[in-house]
């Protein structure tokens, strides 16, 4: 049995369906008029509006905004996740798109994937349904952000010990070693580490730049070049001299920033080979962090290094246990 929910819209009666009894319970139902009923007052529906597209014809929109205004990296991901609403939501005009809609896809999808997986196609949907916004092509709050994603586990951190360390470098390819060890020399991103170019590398300064352009921040920073880090470079460049990128492949050519699924593969086969489990090769930053965090490096310090554009993300690896005993024993010695 469906529930269908009835009001009128400027003396227009308009029934819409909600569901079906019992993925859609009275108590939705009744939360969901409510809100149908405040959108009326404040003169945010109107039935005779002919400019409402349906989330498969605003989800290329959505797609070439994502990937040629905002230069987003991930927009293949945001692209694969569209391809997924379409088939469920497709034929719906985005004002149509429920939070009993989106209620019943987490509970259906929660079932065949993780809850991170679900939180991260929603995401999508949500940035999707914020830009119908900005373009008033929506009202009122959106439906995604109004049922809410998966409440996170204590935040995943893995970091790689020194014994691990070892063992997984010398179970890497030759030219996957000078890709770990930089990721853990300066923390960066894979995607930034795979677009380093020599001319982003100043051996006379002893600093990196992190270009905006290849940047998650879309912000440049500069990283100091250690004396461990420095002979690094110095090998890769007599190595690839001939090459614009710092790091290439095996048979010489750049690798793709945005499709490194044959560098994955490899960091994945040395991984098994070295016995270490749940370790991901974004976990190679958390290692940075951790390291330099604990041993005394300042929070500031490891923002910048990090681009973190929010220092709370960056206290995540700061343990101020410790710290506020030093504090107050700094106090103390006034006294």
């Amino acid at each position: 049995m469906c529930i269908v929910l009835r009001y009128s819209v400027n003396g227009v009666i308009k029934w819409e369906s909600v569901g079906k009894i019992p993925e859609v319970t009275k108590d939705m139902a009744h939360a969901l008029l409510a809100k149908r009923k405040k959108q009326i007052r404040l003169g945010q529906m109107d039935m005779h509006r002919t400019d409402i597209p349906t989330l498969k014809e605003f989800s290329s929109e959505f797609v070439s905004h994502q990937r040629d205004i905002k230069q987003n990296r991930s927009w293949k991901k945001d692209e694969a996740h569209m391809k997924r609403f379409i088939k469920i939501f497709g034929s719906k005009k985005l004002t149509e798109i429920t939070v009993v809609d989106i209620d019943n896809y987490k509970r259906k999808r929660v079932k065949q994937v993780k809850e991170a997986t679900v939180n991260r196609e929603l995401s999508a949907l949500r940035k999707l349904l914020n830009l119908a916004n900005k373009r008033k092509l929506l009202h009122g709050e959106n439906t995604v952000s109004e049922s809410g994603l998966f409440k996170s586990e204590s935040q995943r951190m893995r970091v790689l010990t020194e014994e691990e360390e070892k063992r997984l470098l010398n179970s890497s390819s030759p030219h996957l070693v000078p890709i770990i060890k930089m990721a853990l020399l300066t923390g960066m991103r894979l995607s930034e580490i795979l677009t380093l170019l020599w001319t982003d590398v100043n051996l006379e300064t002893n600093l990196i730049t992190i270009r905006a352009e290849i940047s998650k921040s879309k912000k440049s920073r500069r990283i100091p070049i250690s004396g461990t880090l420095r002979k690094l470079l110095l090998e890769q460049k007599m190595k690839n001299y001939k090459s614009g990128h710092v790091f290439v492949t095996h048979l010489g050519v750049p690798y793709s920033p945005n499709n490194p699924s044959a560098l994955k593969r490899a960091f994945t086969t040395a991984r098994r080979k070295a016995e270490i489990e749940d370790f991901r090769f974004h976990d190679l930053r958390h290692t940075a962090a951790t390291r330099m965090a604990e041993n005394g490096a300042s929070i500031i310090a490891v923002k910048e290094i990090l681009g973190h554009a929010d220092i709370r993300t960056t206290m995540k690896y700061f343990h101020p246990g410790d710290s506020l005993t030093k504090a107050v024993e700094i106090l103390a010695n006034f006294n």
